[in-house]
């Protein structure tokens, strides 16, 4: 054990170590010390630093000859569970890999699953975020604490195929679980579900269904969230266990929202990425060569996403090209998609309906960090709808699959950048719609009202015209480019200045430069030789222009 805590370069107390096992610092001091420690814990611990022959070793394997550390820390070990007071760990318990803080969430679940008012909790998320390992943290640390629960059980509903698996085999599984193989399984499916709420009346039982999106509707944007047609047992089984009172809590993992649980007995919980230090982390699990600037900018250009920053890290790991050099990849790499991150994204665009589709799509155009997305820029790139349609099922459809969400503290909605980049990579199947989509975008911006121009201060005061002089740059429109800078030079009267921002400024650094300048002519060559005269190393200083209303940093 100590060897292989010194090659993983831990301390005897690592943090890693106590995270991974599940165990706290005081625990892995008593290991230490030679002072006896639960069974569960032990075994942990040994799987932590990936020692697979704990049973071989907790079941008395010629302990004499063992070491004396090794020996004295297991002597007190029982080798049952009869003295465990929890619940026994269910075998199909998904693993845990690379865990790292997620206390908050935590936190949350243990007071929802105690709270009486809620009998279910849905947790939703982009594939890949965390959920199912959330899930199963929770229920690994319940079973160290004195919780209600006498039993667990865990059901898995995805299957080779996709689809869900047959109810019958998920409904005899619980009954057969919970009643220790007692129950002879009845063929009515209204009597197993009798049975089965007859047990959770009994006894305080925490059921789990991982992957419940397997069991809803695909590629119409009004039947998002809500049940299959051959799913419709499974809609039944789930009414019961919500609407018939019992001393048990169910647990939902799930891609999308589930539209038909009812909302008075059931909390849906958005599961995001990880904070910065959690995602920092989980990448120094991987041993890459960087700074700490360089995996900040990393996790912030997957805000997080643990999946993707897993394959991503492993890829600059074991790819010879990257050799473990974040720094390298960063430079390399101006895409988010890579192939394996891509495959998850795609399956649930897969089951997005066409309008969906072009919807998300079109708004990828829009730069969220830049300028809030409100209804409005989303109506704009939807005219051939209405806006109950694009409101109440398009929009509503997206934010039901977890591809766009409403930022409260900024009162707009949001892509998270993988959706963003699909979207992107949708649209630009067609490069006629690249162009009409940053049509539409422009012309949004340059309808946003703005104040009388002798009252602007500050950049915030002009940014709806930086947006759209973005995008019609971005859809060569030339003309509308121009009229933006002709309008800000009306008012701005170093405009030598104000062009330099626009091309410096990160939104513009695509622009071409004839889009910066009239068409050729004597004015063009004009503004050519005062600009030559103006910038030249060996000319004399031009005199200081006036104070200016804006700074060149108010656009960085």
């Amino acid at each position: 054990m100590d060897m292989v805590r010194r090659n993983l370069g831990w301390n005897k107390t690592e943090d890693a170590w106590c995270l991974a096992a599940l165990v706290s610092t005081a625990t892995l001091k008593r290991f230490w010390a030679r002072i006896g420690i639960r069974r569960e814990n032990f075994i942990n611990i040994c799987k932590a630093v990936e020692i697979e022959n704990w049973e071989y070793i907790a079941e008395g394997y010629k302990i004499k000859k063992t070491e004396p550390l090794l020996a004295a820390a297991i002597a007190d070990i029982p080798l049952n569970s009869e003295t465990d007071k929890n619940f026994p760990l269910p075998e199909n318990l998904p693993p845990v890999r690379n865990w790292v803080n997620r206390t908050k969430e935590l936190d949350i679940l243990k007071a929802s699953i105690t709270n009486s008012d809620i009998t279910a909790i849905s947790i939703v998320g982009l594939p890949g975020i965390g959920k199912t390992s959330l899930i199963s943290q929770l229920i690994r640390q319940l079973h160290t604490e004195n919780t209600c629960f006498t039993a667990v059980v865990w059901q898995s509903l995805e299957s080779a195929t996709g689809k869900a698996p047959p109810f019958d085999r998920i409904i005899d599984s619980l009954l057969f679980t919970l009643s220790n193989g007692d129950i002879t399984a009845e063929n009515d499916c209204g009597k197993k579900t009798e049975n089965l709420l007859k047990i959770l009346r009994e006894k305080h039982c925490l059921l789990v269904f991982d992957r419940a999106d397997t069991l809803l509707k695909a590629g119409k944007a009004k039947a998002a969230g809500y049940f299959s047609e051959n799913c419709t047992e499974y809609a039944w089984l789930f009414k019961q266990l919500l609407e018939t009172e019992h001393q048990s809590k169910i647990l939902f993992t799930s891609r999308e929202s589930l539209a038909e649980l009812p909302p008075s007995l059931t909390r849906e919980i958005q599961l995001n990425g990880l904070n910065q230090d959690a995602a920092i982390t989980l990448l120094k699990y991987f041993n890459l060569t960087g700074n700490e600037e360089e995996l900040a900018e990393l996790s912030a250009r997957y805000q997080g996403h643990p999946k993707a920053l897993q394959l991503v890290a492993s890829l600059i790991r074991d790819d010879d090209e990257f050799q473990g050099n974040v720094g390298k990849f960063l430079q390399d790499r101006d895409w988010l998609l890579i192939r394996d991150i891509k495959k998850l994204i795609d399956e649930i665009i897969a089951r997005l309906s066409e309008i969906e589709q072009t919807c998300l799509s079109r708004i990828s155009v829009y730069q969220t960090s830049e300028y809030p997305l409100s209804f409005a820029a989303i109506a704009t790139q939807m005219p051939e709808v209405s806006k109950y349609e694009l409101k109440e099922n398009i929009i509503l459809a997206l934010k039901r699959r977890q591809l766009l969400y409403y930022d409260c503290q900024r009162e707009s909605y949001k892509l998270h950048p993988l959706v963003q980049e699909k979207g992107d990579r949708l649209l630009n199947q067609n490069p006629k719609n690249v162009s009409i989509a940053h049509r539409q975008a422009y012309r949004y911006y340059i309808s946003i009202p703005l104040k009388p121009k002798s009252e602007w201060q500050n950049i915030e005061d002009i940014k709806p015209l930086i947006r759209a002089h973005y995008h019609a740059s971005q859809a060569e429109d030339l003309d509308a480019a121009k009229a933006i800078i002709a309008e800000v030079g009306e008012v701005i009267d170093w405009v030598r200045g104000f062009i330099q921002i626009f091309v410096t400024h990160r939104a513009m650094l695509t622009i071409p430069v004839r889009l910066l300048t009239v068409e050729e002519s004597e004015e063009t060559e004009e503004i050519k030789v005062q600009a030559k005269n103006q910038f030249s190393p060996t000319s004399p200083a031009p005199p200081a222009p006036p104070t200016p209303l804006f700074s060149a940093l108010d656009f960085q």
